[in-house]
């Protein structure tokens, strides 16, 4: 079966998930950096809220993303899908993470 990035089915390793994520975040910080760039500098008047917004609407689908990363690693880990809902707590989602990318693969 072949991996698809923007799909939940099937699992992935410790490796590819952190490598994943990390394509994610830097992603983001890049796309934030040069959209807050433009839209700041933009003539005739100030849009740098159009920025903020754009960088938003891109981090939410980065944040799909890594959800199906994380449903993936979920699964190759033999944990249930339901720990995904903690990505919605603040301090507990970055902890969720951590474990996803040093717990082992269950055989």
């Amino acid at each position: 079966m072949k991996d698809r990035f923007i799909s939940s089915e099937g699992q992935i390793g410790r490796v590819v998930f952190v490598v994943r994520l990390l394509i994610l975040a830097v992603l983001v910080g890049v796309v934030d950096h040069y959209v807050m760039e433009y839209f700041h500098h933009w003539h005739h008047g100030t849009y740098a809220p159009l920025g903020v917004f754009v960088s938003i609407i891109f981090g939410l689908f980065c944040v799909l993303a890594l959800l199906m990363q994380l449903l993936k690693r979920l699964r190759d880990m033999g944990k249930g899908a339901y720990l995904s809902i903690l990505l919605l707590v603040p301090g507990v989602n970055i902890l969720l993470l951590l474990y996803a990318s040093v717990a082992p693969t269950k055989r």
